[in-house]
């Protein structure tokens, strides 16, 4: 093990051995390599491996961990307990649950298990899902037992009122059922290590007296429990060691608290603080503006990354009139990229804030051909929510669809459970007729409740089957997601995935509005078929590579050469949900910062002024994040380029005057057409069509493979020119050639 490998500050901290000890890792500085070092050496000045404990959040970096830990030190490295939090304490649990009533043999559910349990309690109680979705009271009791709240000490600090008293029914009888099954949930592990600990002092001082070394990976993202257990640990021997970033604290909605972090020094007065501010990742351009973003929080501790990095590539920036237009050019700038500096595809990232957003995006790189996968979450159409949308549109255009009737007749719940529809289907079988036909006529093996259910979706579909004819595509699609409750079993809710999935069906509404204003065929059948196209996924699979698309939460701890973040309006980022709360406005300011310092040399910044949303269309103010960044970091070539020759609808925005982009001519193909239409009285201003073109002189002469910028489509390459017809071809990389007029079209040429 060699120290001189380490800069001056990771030193300095792998060295600090005894006592608290506060490592504020900014981005890209190498906390990893740093934490390592230091158990490394630990164990280099005698100290047992086996007394020795790291905390991490994911079984990954736990691995990583343990792995560079054993390169330096060998075999030895297996006896110190490095792991999550949860795995450590599943192996304290193993050791002594029986103390709080529980066998070593535990079982651990899953969300799945509890959301069963919890719906076998509804049941029993006859509790509406509709007035109290069963995800939303996971949530609840989960919160509460991050917050070390049994159902008791919950109930006493909410509004008391029936809805409350209703929760604290379920939360009890919830706790009931899992002792009975001797099992424990997710939460569970930290709430019942840290009970063992409280209530058997025993135990408690067994670990203090083994463990006289504790390490905290991301220690920003703890919660009040997980708090308390490393608190808990160490109060005797006070060799804790935590490593974490404030300005990366993006978890707040899911109970991390950024606190924790801050108010170290409180906790330990004499703890000793260093900060890794050499970052290894990115430009200094990109640090740059990254640190004059993160300043204006002002709960942070102070720090500024840095680098000896070369100092880049100005940070691209985009105005786009609408989303597609953002999609256009997030696909141009790939491949050029791709094209031009060698990056490949799997070193590029797509960031958005809301699942929602992938939508447009998903369509434009397939148009364009771009291989791409969501990580992290599903491609828009394979979504649960919109598959089931889909699933019953698929019904109406075709009742044989055994498919889609099996996925969608208990969508939503409708109680016509899986041996009803076994015994549907066997009497379809035996019959020989789609099962559809069976619903009309159901098998006397049917008793009289699900023959009820069957009924009332059998006169829903047929509902639809006469209404599908009447309505425009839009309002019938809007019709459906009522009529059928889809829509209905996402709202009056606070949990944050049941609010995404509605924002899903909404946007699916919206794709449906796309489709239907831009195709010639308006109809159901022909949505179905545009929709099988889009999510094709043939093209992917072939391919070796893959852009990722994700949202900010799910990019943290990843790296890439490109990242491209879209949506920087006011309301989408930051949210609307934190434009009256100051401390989430700090931290969707924190996930703009993650989200920018993931990239290592191109970093894109991109917003819509025109968007439609949920089938909603907003009109969005630039985000205010964009206006704490230093300009001069910033270009604006392709935005600045289409106002200076196609004019701007609204007032210019602010230029960014560092990197002025290329001069423009404008050309007509064939001058000698130009200058005899000039010629003719009155014909002049009908072949200017904006004062862009009363700017060139002289017009220049399109060539093949010139770089062009198109009002509409954006930027392109000249694939043919036909003088003779006065017809002009120009490949887009997000909308393939298109055909125009040499005479009218809105074409600028780049030089």
């Amino acid at each position: 093990m060699d120290l001189k490998k380490l800069n001056p500050m990771q030193r300095k901290a792998a060295e600090t051995l005894e006592g608290p000890l506060l490592i504020i890792a900014g981005a890209g500085s190498g906390k990893t390599r740093t934490m390592t070092f230091r158990i490394a050496n630990l164990m280099a000045h005698g100290v047992p491996p086996r007394s020795i404990m790291a905390l991490t959040f994911t079984n990954k970096a736990a691995r990583e961990m343990l792995e560079r830990v054993a390169e330096l030190v060998g075999e030895d490295a297996q006896q110190a307990w490095i792991g999550t939090f949860h795995s450590i304490c599943v192996r304290i649990l193993r050791r002594d649950i029986e103390k709080l009533g529980y066998q070593r043999s535990f079982v651990i559910y899953d969300e799945d298990d509890q959301q069963r349990i919890l719906r076998d309690i509804y049941k029993q109680l006859d509790q509406d899902e509709k007035q109290l979705p069963v995800r939303e009271m996971r949530a609840i009791i989960s919160d509460a037992k991050n917050r070390l709240l049994t159902a008791d000490e919950w109930f006493k600090e909410s509004h008391k009122d029936f809805r409350s008293q209703r929760i604290h029914d379920i939360f009890t009888m919830y706790d009931q059922r899992l002792r009975k099954a001797n099992a424990l949930d997710f939460d569970d592990i930290i709430s019942h290590t840290l009970q063992l600990l409280v209530d058997h002092p025993p135990v408690m001082q067994y670990y203090r007296d083994r463990f006289k070394y504790v390490h905290v990976d991301e220690y920003q993202d703890t919660n009040f429990a997980q708090y308390s257990l490393v608190r808990l640990f160490t109060e005797e021997s006070r060799n804790l060691c935590v490593v974490g970033d404030d300005d990366q604290s993006i978890y707040g909605w899911r109970g991390a608290d950024v606190r924790n972090i801050l108010e170290f020094k409180k906790d330990f007065p004499d703890a000793v603080v260093i900060k890794l501010e050499q970052n290894y990742r990115s430009t200094s351009t990109i640090l740059d503006a990254s640190n004059q973003l993160i300043a204006n929080n002002t709960g942070r501790m102070d720090k500024k990354l840095w680098t000896e990095d070369e100092e880049g590539e100005p940070i691209r920036f985009y105005d786009a009139v609408d989303e597609r237009g953002e999609g256009a050019w997030v696909c141009e700038r790939i491949r050029r990229l791709r094209k031009l500096e060698k990056v490949q595809y799997s070193e590029m990232a797509v960031l958005y804030r809301m699942h929602a957003q992938s939508r447009v995006l998903e369509e434009m790189l397939m148009r364009a051909g771009i291989p791409y996968r969501v990580y992290g979450g599903t491609r828009f159409y394979d979504r649960k929510e919109v598959r089931d949308a889909l699933a019953y549109l698929r019904l109406l255009i075709n009742s044989q669809d055994e498919v889609a009737l099996k996925r969608i007749i208990n969508v939503p719940k409708r109680s016509i459970g899986d041996a009803t529809v076994a015994i549907l289907e066997k009497e379809a079988l035996d019959k020989d007729v789609p099962m559809f036909v069976v619903l009309s006529d159901m098998p006397e093996a049917l008793s009289s409740r699900p023959r009820k259910c069957v009924t009332a979706f059998t006169d829903l579909i047929n509902k639809l089957l006469a209404t599908k004819d009447t309505m425009e595509l839009v309002e019938f699609v809007e019709f459906m997601l009522k009529e059928t409750g889809l829509l209905a079993q996402y709202e009056n809710t606070n949990d944050e995935e049941l609010i995404t999935k509605r924002e899903n069906l909404l946007e699916f509404v919206g794709a449906v509005q796309d489709f239907q204003n831009n195709s010639d065929d308006k109809s159901l059948e022909a949505f179905l078929e545009n929709v099988s196209l889009v999510t094709d996924l043939d093209m992917q699979m072939e391919a070796s590579q893959f852009v990722t698309l994700m949202t900010m939460h799910s990019a943290k701890g990843l790296e890439f050469d490109a990242v491209f973040i879209t949506g920087m309006e006011e309301g989408l980022f930051p949210s609307h949900r934190s434009m009256q709360d100051e401390d989430k406005m700090e931290e969707e300011r924190r996930l703009c910062y993650v989200g920018m310092t993931r990239a290592r040399k191109y970093l894109h910044l991109s917003l819509a002024r025109r968007r439609s949303l949920y089938n909603q269309i907003s009109f969005g103010d630039r985000s205010r994040f964009i206006g704490e960044m230093p300009k001069n970091l910033m270009t604006d070539v392709w935005g600045k380029a289409m106002r200076e020759h196609f004019g701007d609808e609204e007032e210019p925005r602010e230029d960014y005057p560092r990197h002025e982009p290329k001069p423009l001519k404008m050309g007509f193909g064939n001058p000698g057409i130009g200058q005899k239409l000039k010629d003719i009285p009155g014909v002049t201003k009908g072949f200017v069509p904006s004062k862009a073109r009363e700017m060139a002189e002289p017009p220049a002469i399109f060539r093949t493979g010139d770089r062009v910028l198109h009002k509409k489509f954006g930027e392109g390459t000249v694939r043919d020119i036909d003088d003779a017809a006065g017809r002009i071809t120009i490949f887009f990389t997000a909308y393939g050639e298109k055909q125009f007029s040499l005479s009218i079209a809105p074409i600028a040429k780049i030089e």
